[in-house]
């Protein structure tokens, strides 16, 4: 009695299926690094109160949130880099990107993270407020196509007063 299935054809399901299933794991465990990633961001800048978006790490002076902020991705090892949002002429907010170093990225470079301030108004009109929203990126990497997806993940912190 013959196969209905041949062994090529069984070997070739078996690799999809491996494929796919290391895609899905790298995925999940890129997606999970990613959220703690934005977690702890969020975390350093309300608790310093804020972030000073002219800071970068240059010969040892720096802010001290960017500081803690480079420390604890050395400390998980986050990798992952996409494009920063670009703000256009009706928005409202400013937009700074890092790489894991510490040093600041231009135009249309990858960074590591992102960090956008909102100003917010109290009832008077004036500012006395800002939010802040931290980016950071995750993607879909597959063994054989390498990053396929980019995704972000984005997190605000509370109102900050100035």
């Amino acid at each position: 009695m013959k196969e209905s299935i041949g062994s090529t054809q069984l070997f070739i399901i078996v690799v999809t299926l491996v494929i796919l299933f290391s895609g899905i794991m790298a995925l999940a465990i890129n997606r999970a690094n990613s959220f703690a990633v934005k977690d702890k961001l969020v975390n350093v800048i309300e608790k310093h109160g804020g972030f000073d978006m002219n800071a970068e790490i240059i010969g040892g002076s720096t802010d001290d949130a960017l500081q803690e902020i480079v420390d604890s991705l050395q400390e998980v090892s986050y990798r992952q880099e996409g494009q920063c949002p670009k703000p256009t002429a009706g928005d409202n907010y400013t937009v700074v990107g890092y790489e894991r170093n510490g040093t600041k990225t231009m135009g249309n470079d990858d960074s590591a993270f992102c960090i956008l301030r909102y100003p917010g108004k109290n009832t008077n009109g004036t500012i006395n407020v800002f939010y802040y929203k931290v980016v950071v990126f995750y993607h879909l990497d597959l063994p054989v196509v390498r990053g396929l997806f980019n995704f972000r993940v984005m997190g605000e912190t509370k109102p900050l007063y100035k």
